[in-house]
């Protein structure tokens, strides 16, 4: 069951290299960004957590979660990141996390995906706005919110096709997604898609990623997670209601409402929001129904995938205490990490439906400045942001890499006698004093030495005191 093949359309024939488009995307993040690289310190939860953890407990920090669920990925790349000299860690893990992040977002200049948008060189367009989308700023180059750039590639990864219109999932690929499940938790939305392609196919690699994927979820389960879950926990009526709420403003209201009306639109009275809701995502679901009315299969994947992305924000405000609050319209925060993935899709389906060949005069011309404002629209946040000042002035750096360098050879040595604290380490975003508990980071001598992230519970160790 492969499903009715794309249309074949005359377009570029030759795929951008995936290699080029990688070094596109991360170039253009590091230009972006100058001061992550001229100045390089640790995002916050990268130095609180795996900086950290990696000095102190060693290799068995991997197996620690964060914030009550396990980020396998980013904990690899501190243990391989700990090998190199301690002065490079912090300019390590932005290239490990803008390297992840640009081969994520590239995946979709490939040929595969010539069903959602048929010109190769327009693709490579859409991937590096993929890249500057809202909360780019702080996952491009960070390795956990970056995580959330991880997630689209996943869901990329599903979304292939070949020339035929067969769904792609080899052994090799099914294995990569099965790894990847363990660094991300809300990847448990895209369970009913992953069903769903098995139906299809009857493929049964996607067997396996269901398997692994309850692997994923049974290990965040055991995790600690009692200090960050909400109490009481909200009613299923709530959750439905935040499920359509975000699914309504960020991929129906932003594509089209700049971004000083969108506090408009958050307070709208809720008969007039269900009314303009429903119109616009019944007009969408008409205009992509007519635009992929010979590739019926192709638009119902494409549209369980967006439906089932869109469950993170009930499930985060299941898991989060704060998600309730700021996941409800009222006081909806639509920038930052959250809005990546949103932000992409919106995308994702603007340019599928309105990037086709063949339109002319008129209709090319309308469609055109649509594109043009919705991509407007969606990009509302400030393609460069300011990092903000670090916690510890950057010039205690090097200095304070020396002495990590110097305790841990004195502590495999066997010759560190006592404990070797620092107190705030250089580290970004600076919160304001008393957000976070604080914990030193302490290189003790190793009968001394006491595990401290297996809790998972936040040691931080670069915000200021209360």
């Amino acid at each position: 069951m492969g499903g009715r093949a794309p249309e074949p359309t005359k377009t570029a024939s030759v795929p951008v290299p995936l290699t080029a488009v990688v070094l596109l995307l991360f170039v253009s993040a590091a230009l972006r960004f100058r001061g992550v690289f001229l100045d390089p310190t640790f995002w916050g939860e990268d130095g609180t957590f795996f900086f950290r953890q990696s000095i102190e407990d060693g290799p068995s920090a991997i197996l620690w979660p964060v914030y009550g669920t396990h980020l396998l990925l980013p904990r690899l790349v501190a243990f391989l990141v700990s090998f190199l000299p301690t002065f490079w860690a912090p300019l390590s893990y932005a290239v490990a996390a803008g390297v992840l992040s640009s081969l994520s977002l590239s995946l979709f200049s490939q040929a595969g995906y010539r069903w959602l948008v048929a010109d190769d060189r327009v693709r490579v367009l859409i991937c590096w706005l993929f890249s500057l989308v809202p909360g780019s700023y702080e996952c491009f180059l960070a390795l956990t919110p970056g995580t959330y750039l991880v997630f689209c590639g996943v869901l990329l990864l599903l979304l292939d096709r070949d020339a035929e219109g067969r769904w792609r999932m080899g052994l090799g690929r099914a294995v990569l997604i099965s790894f990847l499940w363990f660094s991300l938790g809300q990847s448990l939305v895209l369970a009913p898609l992953v069903a769903y392609l098995f139906w299809l196919t009857r493929n049964r690699n996607y067997l396996l990623l269901l398997a692994t994927l309850s692997g994923s979820v049974l290990w965040n389960l055991g995790a600690d997670n009692d200090e960050y879950r909400p109490d009481p926990l909200p009613s299923p009526a709530r959750l439905v209601a935040i499920y359509f709420e975000n699914l309504a403003v960020r991929l129906g209201f932003v594509p089209l409402v700049p971004q000083r009306w969108h506090a408009l639109v958050l307070k709208m009275d809720s008969p007039s929001f269900l009314m303009v809701s429903a119109a616009l995502i019944g007009s969408y679901s008409w205009a992509a129904f007519k635009a992929r009315r010979r590739d019926s299969e192709g638009l119902r994947v494409l549209v369980l995938a967006v439906l089932c992305v869109m469950a993170t924000f009930p499930l985060t405000a299941l898991a989060r205490r704060y998600g309730v609050a700021l996941f409800s319209r009222t006081e909806m925060a639509l920038g930052g990490r959250h809005a990546l993935v949103p932000a992409v899709i919106a995308l994702l389906l603007m340019w599928q439906l309105l990037a086709r060949p063949g339109w002319k005069g008129a209709r090319r011309v309308a469609a055109t400045g649509l594109l043009a404002w919705s991509t407007f629209c969606i990009l509302y946040e400030p393609l460069s942001l300011p990092p903000g000042a670090p916690v510890a002035p950057s010039w205690q750096w090097p200095q304070q890499a020396a002495t990590i360098d110097a305790a841990l050879r004195a502590r495999r040595a066997g010759t560190l006698q006592e404990p070797v604290v620092l107190s705030r380490i250089n580290c970004r975003p600076a919160l304001p004093p008393g957000v976070w508990k604080i914990r030193r980071l302490t290189i003790a001598p190793r009968e001394k030495a006491t595990p401290a992230g297996r809790t998972g519970r936040a040691s931080e160790i670069c915000l200021p005191r209360a």
